[in-house]
């Protein structure tokens, strides 16, 4: 189904990323699949982007975003990642502007993120209504933007755990 999409990450990135794309309309692989490349930057400091990666709309995912091991896409852990990675799609097809590189206004910002919020949603619900699966249910923005700003809480808290630590074992 994602033969055009360039995908790079580690095996359980992979994995995740072609079953977010499961979500994805047919006709939005067909139409703008050759035009995407989504990188899970897994746990290094900093990668190249060959050039057949940079003639593409480039969606770059933080390793916090992707479900811990374990975790299903009927788990809210499952449900963010899926539901943000479409968000990003959303503006990769939809041609958003960069809020800091074009200068968006505040109000010029969120009405993009909220267009991105809707479509995202729309296409979280149409494919789980395709589904006979009692486990994974439709969604509402407001339950996304929720489940959004708990897991931002809780990834914030590991990385500055985390930061803590490498400044106390680095004296």
């Amino acid at each position: 189904m994602n033969s055009e999409i360039l995908i790079s990450g580690d095996q359980t990135q992979s994995w995740w990323i072609n079953t977010a794309l499961k979500y994805l309309p047919e006709e939005i692989m067909r139409d703008e699949g050759r035009n995407l490349v989504i990188v899970g930057v897994g746990d290094f400091g900093g990668c190249r982007l060959p050039k057949q990666y940079r003639e593409r709309e480039i969606i770059l995912l933080s390793e916090w975003i992707f479900p811990p091991p374990g975790h299903s896409e009927e788990e809210e852990s499952g449900k963010c990642f899926i539901i943000t990675l479409l968000h990003e799609i959303a503006h990769a097809v939809n041609k958003h502007k960069s809020p800091s590189l074009d200068k968006l206004s505040t109000d010029e910002n969120r009405d993009q993120e909220n267009e991105a919020d809707n479509i995202a949603i729309d296409w979280y619900n149409s494919h789980v209504r395709s589904l006979d699966n009692d486990y994974l249910t439709s969604l509402e923005v407001s339950t996304f933007r929720e489940l959004v700003e708990r897991f931002g809480k809780l990834c914030g808290a590991i990385e500055k755990y985390k930061w803590d630590w490498h400044q106390k074992g680095s004296t």
